[in-house]
């Protein structure tokens, strides 16, 4: 449904709206997070409105099942 609507300049342009917002408030510093692996071209977007990364973190994510713990637990 968002596919049509994306390389239209739209979330560029709502992004300059609002640090144009933000500045007019004297906030002078703005960020935000985004997954940097996401494929949705999010981070190169950040980057055209003239951001830039500051911070990298990783997550780490586990399922944890029925009967699963330390003693328990597959290697790997």
């Amino acid at each position: 449904m968002r596919r049509p609507w994306r390389q239209r300049g739209l979330a560029l342009a709502l992004l300059r709206h609002a640090f144009g917002a933000f500045h007019a408030l004297g906030i002078r510093t703005v960020g935000l997070g985004v997954d940097a692996q996401s494929t949705t071209g999010a981070t190169r977007l950040y980057e055209r409105a003239g951001m830039r990364a500051t911070h990298e973190y990783a997550a780490y994510q586990k399922e944890l099942r029925p009967g699963e713990g330390p003693s328990t637990a597959a290697a790997g």
